[in-house]
């Protein structure tokens, strides 16, 4: 009995195809890398110039005003140390939107951090603890000298 007329053996491919479908798979990574990287922020480098802002004098004075309506109140007993950082952060963010327009009142401490305003994301970590711990343990006063010295040395 001779061989089965019915069989063929496998059937060989051309190079041609393996090429294609690793270009096809080289386009595809580097259309999806393309799309990614053309829609990220830009990083700020270290030699990247940090932005200097101006805040009027008389912009200066009225949160100055406002920080030492806090401090009287703190005084005074009407407010505790919680309710005197929330009302430091609050008054130091809302400070830093009007100077740069930069969103402070809604960012996190990381995002402040990354801003080119190294004493503002400074400021607002001394308030975290007297804003988020139980009354009494917070240091209101540093808290609101550290918010004298953002708005009073802003440039």
């Amino acid at each position: 009995m001779g061989a089965d007329p019915g069989f063929y053996g496998p059937l060989g491919y051309s190079g041609f195809w393996l090429f294609l479908g690793l270009a096809l798979v080289a386009a595809a990574l580097a259309w999806v890398w393309y799309a990614v990287s053309s829609t990220r922020a830009p990083r700020l480098g270290r030699d990247v110039p940090i932005p200097r802002f101006h805040a009027p004098v008389g912009l200066r004075r009225r949160y100055l005003g406002e920080i030492d309506q806090i401090a009287a109140l703190l005084d005074l007993g009407e407010i505790g140390p919680r309710t005197a950082a929330q009302e430091m952060s609050r008054i130091v963010r809302g400070f830093v939107q009007e100077v740069t327009g930069i969103r402070a009142s809604r960012m996190t401490l990381d995002e402040l951090r990354e801003q080119s305003t190294p004493a503002v994301a400074a400021a607002v970590e001394h308030f975290y603890p007297g804003e988020f711990s139980r009354d009494g343990e917070a240091d209101a006063r540093a808290s609101i000298e550290a918010a004298r010295t953002v708005v009073g040395q802003w440039s």
